[in-house]
């Protein structure tokens, strides 16, 4: 299970707090619904937000935009998110769990693992 703490939301929350996208906003607040789970958050921000992603789970997701975050990797929070809600489709609400999701992995491992994985 990804999840994240109280604290590392927090953090996160305070890097939004000029995001354009409110979405972003929405996106944390649902994994703080769930105690920092990004899995569950993932599901239930598809099952409202994007009904392409139904069908797909958080870590499946986290690997199609391996090529894109790699060939570029930004390891802070907001230059990640900005790459990653550059290559999914709207809404930005999906991006959120897969950035931090990427980021409790590390951007280098993240990178490392095996293209087919």
């Amino acid at each position: 299970m990804a999840s994240i703490s109280k604290e590392e939301l927090q953090h996160y929350r305070t890097q939004l707090s000029n995001y354009p996208d409110a979405g972003a906003k929405t996106a944390l607040d649902t994994i703080e619904k769930y105690n920092g789970d990004l899995e569950v958050a993932f599901t239930q921000l598809s099952k409202q937000d994007g009904a392409q992603f139904r069908e797909v789970d958080l870590d499946e997701l986290a690997r199609k935009c391996r090529e894109t975050v790699c060939s570029q990797p930004a390891e802070d929070f907001l230059g990640l998110l900005n790459l990653v809600a550059g290559f999914l489709p709207p809404p930005v609400s999906l991006a959120v769990p897969v950035t931090l999701y990427i980021l409790k992995i590390g951007i280098r491992n993240y990178c490392q693992e095996p293209k087919s994985a």
